[in-house]
């Protein structure tokens, strides 16, 4: 009887360079997986901190897009330990220096719980910035409209996203781990392909959909530049998605799969954690504006003769700070002036997210008279 093959000796895929497999001291991005990983929770952690602090001081509530980034910020920690697991076992080297005993039960469990909370982590983490839209546009509806639709495709997507990955990845009746399910789901390269392409189409409309909104309100250019680098802050985002999607086409040619998926789990922890400074960047600036702005360190910093001379350079009109910029506001009531339907179906709106909004002008009359504010 032959005697099988000792796995621990044989390398996944044979050097291009000639060189033998190192098993011993080989190149490896454990150390650069961690420390993106700890450096990206610390920076998400704090943005949510602050998010989460600025609306319980001027909201005194939790909304959707607030739990969703508590959500995703939870499924981001644990997709950083499930891929720090892997990478710490030995999944984190160049093809050729990982032997194929490295591929255990336990790794390929961890490499399929990764599908899944991976899907439900980006769903989460870019819905909580449509649900921010909602939030601040709740009283223009085709943008109000779009950010459902497009939350509920991409659950949708996503959620197919969940079922594909089971039907290839866990065993079926009667079958173990590794084997043909193993073989199925090395098979399924292709799925992370779709799923890269659908992020770049996700985040490029994530982007793209308040600018037409911030670009007819009727307010100063400076406030216009003010929310469109809020807003714009996406860009970071798509070419985030953009280089994901560059490395799953690059795994699904086979080339170096290990080092160049250790790659892409560290963007895709960067665009996870990223997407969430992201939706906190209004907050950030409602805490600017409504909380530090009026701490006696800052009235201290503006009565200072080196700040008064360089307002004076810098807007020789303005010799104060707008008294109400403020990005978030008390809940909005319906006007008088209104139908009891339009104002029972913005309350019906309303209380869908549990609506405390973010206002982004100081009154709604800042937006252009062709904006439709009709609420469904």
């Amino acid at each position: 009887m032959a005697t099988p093959p000792d796995l621990t000796k044989i390398p996944l895929a044979v050097n291009p360079s000639g060189a033998p497999p190192n098993f011993d001291n080989p190149p490896t991005l454990v150390d650069e997986a961690r420390a993106t990983g700890v450096a990206l929770i610390v920076l998400g952690g704090l943005c949510l901190a602050f998010r989460l602090g600025t609306n319980l001081k001027l909201s005194k509530t939790f909304c959707l897009d607030d739990y969703l980034c508590i959500f995703a910020f939870a499924g981001g920690i644990a997709l950083w330990i499930l891929y720090q697991l892997n990478s710490e076992d030995g999944l984190a080297r160049h093809m050729w220096d990982t032997p194929m005993s490295t591929f255990t039960i336990a790794a390929m469990q961890r490499l399929t719980a990764i599908l899944f909370v991976l899907a439900l982590t980006l769903w989460a983490s870019k819905s909580a910035i449509l649900a921010l839209y909602i939030r601040i546009f709740g009283t223009i509806t085709w943008l109000r409209r779009t950010c459902w639709v497009w939350m509920v495709c991409m659950a949708l997507f996503y959620s197919l996203n969940i079922v594909a990955a089971g039907a290839y990845c866990v065993p079926r009746t009667g079958e173990m781990w590794g084997g043909n399910s193993f073989s199925r789901c090395s098979s399924s390269a292709w799925l992370h392909v779709i799923v890269g392409g659908f992020s770049v189409a996700a985040d490029l409309i994530i982007l793209i959909l308040p600018f037409p909104v911030v670009m007819r309100m009727r307010i100063s250019v400076a406030k216009k530049v003010t929310l469109g680098f809020v807003f714009g802050t996406g860009v970071i985002l798509v070419v985030l998605s953009v280089v994901s999607l560059w490395l799953r086409v690059i795994i699904f040619k086979g080339q170096d799969s290990t080092w160049n998926a250790t790659l892409l789990q560290m963007v895709s922890i960067v665009e996870i954690f990223g997407t969430i400074s992201v939706a906190c960047a209004p907050a950030m600036s409602a805490f600017w504006l409504n909380i530090f702005t009026k701490t006696s360190l800052w009235t201290q910093i503006t009565s200072s003769s080196v700040f008064s001379y360089l307002q004076s350079r810098m807007s020789p009109s303005r010799s104060h700070v707008d008294e109400n910029p403020s990005f978030v506001s008390p809940p909005r009531v319906a006007s008088s002036l209104q139908s009891p339907s339009a104002a029972g179906s913005e309350k019906g709106s309303r209380d869908i997210v549990k609506m405390t909004s973010y206002a982004v002008v100081d009154d709604e009359n800042s937006l252009a008279p062709s904006v439709n504010h009709s609420r469904v």
